[in-house]
């Protein structure tokens, strides 16, 4: 069997680590499977009976480690690596230039332009630098039309490079537990407490809403600040839950809302889809790919949430029919395994 190795740059919970996660399970029956990351963590502790060897160094947190590029090239080339595969931007760039290095194939899924989307002042450098980091992929992977065009038309990727695969995940098993007679309407949101996640605007709106509850999973660096926010502000029906590995409680909520200033392809959303709820997102990146008839996409305003909250309310039922049978039709993993499999297999063993 031939070896192949994921990296990714953090292997914290998150929509590309679950990504991650679910493509090491379905390409562990047809290579023998290695991870790069920064540290053990979540990612890791998931995967270790598919996982065949392990490459931890904090160091690809860093933006120009030539140590870590080094140890990077030294793992490809000590355990005979066919194919390199980045899932994020540092990943992206420490792996591609180690397989160009060691002379093996490599590809890129983009989960978001962060060079557009994050990168400020800088970005007109970081997208040259992602078009150069291109010319030596075997192929740049975009999970939406949305980073499709981005890479075309403000990187400058050459569209013989590029391909779009949607993100697709297996479908979520719930352990929810059933819900109580008058129990409010109640939001889920699943969001790291740091940018480009707007945390205020879908606790302000909710401050606008008593009757209806959010719950929001997740952890970050703005946690603090929002739990003494709320409780000083005395708002009782938006509930911070913390760090939930493997959140699988979809069948308690009515709703899933994603507020955020930029986006690939939410991997939370489709896994809220997959559960059948109806979606609330922000009109960024490629969450439109995501809403046809399932929910509302939204401004990033206050009022256009609050808004599209009530029309949920009403719509709710006929939403979440139609979420769950986008997913099945575009999104569901049993179904694509066979487009990702064989998208690596190509790359290994050119027709």
């Amino acid at each position: 069997m031939n070896n192949i190795l994921f990296a990714i740059t953090k292997g914290e919970v998150g929509g590309a680590q679950k990504f991650v996660k679910e493509q090491i399970d379905i390409t562990s029956t047809f290579f023998n499977v290695h991870l790069c990351t920064n540290e053990e963590g979540w990612l890791s502790k998931q995967c270790t009976n598919n996982i065949k060897g392990y490459l931890f160094n904090k160091q690809i947190e860093g933006k120009s480690s030539l140590l870590f590029l080094l140890d990077l090239y030294k793992y490809i080339k000590k355990n005979k690596i066919s194919l390199v595969i980045t899932n994020s931007a540092n990943a992206g760039f420490y792996g591609r230039l180690a397989a160009f290095f060691a002379k093996v194939p490599s590809c890129y899924i983009t989960h978001g332009w962060s060079s557009v989307y994050n990168g400020g002042k800088l970005s007109g450098i970081l997208n040259f630098i992602e078009k150069l980091l291109s010319t030596i992929s075997n192929i740049v992977i975009c999970v939406s039309d949305n980073d499709y065009q981005i890479a075309i038309n403000k990187i400058g990727i050459a569209p013989a490079k590029l391909q779009v695969v949607k993100n697709a995940i297996f479908p979520i098993i719930s352990k929810a537990s059933p819900f109580k007679k008058n129990e409010p309407f109640k939001v889920i949101a699943l969001a790291r407490f740091a940018k480009p996640k707007r945390i205020d605007l879908m606790v302000k709106a909710f401050k606008n809403l008593p009757n209806f509850q959010l719950h929001i999973a997740g952890d970050g660096y703005e946690l603090k600040y929002w739990q003494e926010y709320i409780e000083v502000n005395k708002i009782n029906n938006v509930i911070l839950l913390g760090e939930v590995a493997s959140f699988n409680q979809f069948d308690n909520y009515n709703a899933f809302l994603l507020i955020s200033d930029s986006e690939g392809l939410p991997i939370s959303a489709i896994e809220a889809m997959s559960a059948g709820l109806p979606l609330i997102l922000s009109n960024v990146g490629g969450c439109a790919e995501l809403v046809n008839a399932n929910g509302l996409l939204v401004d990033n305003t206050v009022d256009d949430i609050v808004k599209a909250i009530f029309r949920v309310q009403i719509e709710q039922y006929e939403m979440a029919a139609k979420s769950l049978q986008l997913y099945n039709q575009h999104y569901n993993l049993n179904n694509n395994i066979n487009k990702y499999v064989s998208t690596y297999l190509q790359l290994i063993i050119p027709n």
